[in-house]
């Protein structure tokens, strides 16, 4: 995969046939408060990553005028909260309001592909129904390894505060914030675990038909050793189980090892994303 490319809507094109895939990615990492402005849902979640503290352009909100009021409004909101106003843009955003955000000093702060898998037929029995809501050593892989899965709305304790760890995320404010936003949705919980000791995981959560798979990571010290393809692997399935037809994941274009392992695992990119962030608005006086 190339690293260098532009989003429909930098070529000045549209394609809201992407608009299913940003209503699946949205719905599976709501934000804690959303407030609609016309085709705008302005996210707020504390300043808990970026997709939950975003405006999410689902659709237009009116003319030029309109847009430029829009885009104060947006800044207004989120400026009495302290967190910084920024939009997320898709393929299926306005190429007329992202111009407007860019001529208002938006600038990208970082950008990325939607990639997309078709998913064949699910098993007979879904993997882990027979114990859903408890982790089952039900797919041991090697001597030693087993992928496990917990299907519930409330975060394994253990998977929560690896994957806080492993992402640098130390805030008491993380700690807090995480289970509200991850266990929005039912959602299945991934791990692998080596001789019991937990060193993968990821998450995926099943919307009208589309599943999205998200928080893939790996202790530093087992990198490398096949675990992010078993979990990709097991996460299809496991959609697929549910009734979904395809998988969706939002990859950054910096992380190039994640890149690298969801083309193998059959990902292609269906579209791209771009955070456009305002710049800082100093007073005349």
């Amino acid at each position: 995969m190339a690293a260098d490319h532009k989003t429909l809507a930098d070529a000045g094109e549209r394609d809201p046939a992407h608009g299913w895939a940003v209503s699946a990615l949205r719905a599976s990492w709501p934000a804690l408060d959303e407030r609609r402005l016309r085709g705008w849902s302005l996210g707020f979640s504390e300043g808990f990553t970026r997709r939950a503290n975003s405006v999410w352009m689902l659709g237009e909100v009116g003319d030029e005028s309109d847009v430029r009021a829009a885009i104060g409004t947006v800044e207004e909101a989120y400026r009495v909260r302290g967190l910084p106003s920024r939009f997320l843009t898709t393929d299926s955003s306005d190429p007329s309001e992202v111009a407007a955000l860019k001529a208002f000093g938006y600038l990208s702060s970082l950008s990325g592909r939607i990639l997309m898998r078709a998913l064949d037929a699910p098993p007979a029995a879904a993997p882990g129904a027979e114990a859903a809501g408890a982790s089952v050593p039900d797919d041991v892989v090697a001597p030693g390894v087993a992928v496990l899965s917990t299907t519930a709305r409330d975060v394994p304790s253990e998977w929560l505060d690896a994957w806080l760890e492993w992402n640098g995320r130390r805030l008491a404010r993380d700690r807090r914030v995480a289970p509200r936003i991850l266990a929005a949705n039912e959602a299945v919980f991934l791990e692998v675990r080596v001789e019991g000791r937990l060193v993968a995981l990821a998450r995926v959560a099943v919307t009208d038909g589309t599943g999205v798979i998200d928080c893939l990571a790996t202790e530093s010290s087992s990198q490398g050793r096949g675990y992010g393809r078993l979990l990709l692997e097991r996460a299809a399935g496991e959609a697929a189980a549910r009734g979904a037809a395809s998988c969706l994941a939002m990859v950054v274009d910096s992380n190039a090892v994640s890149l690298r392992l969801f083309e193998r695992a059959g990902f292609r990119q269906l579209g791209a994303f771009r955070y456009l962030e305002a710049p800082e608005r100093v007073s005349c006086c």
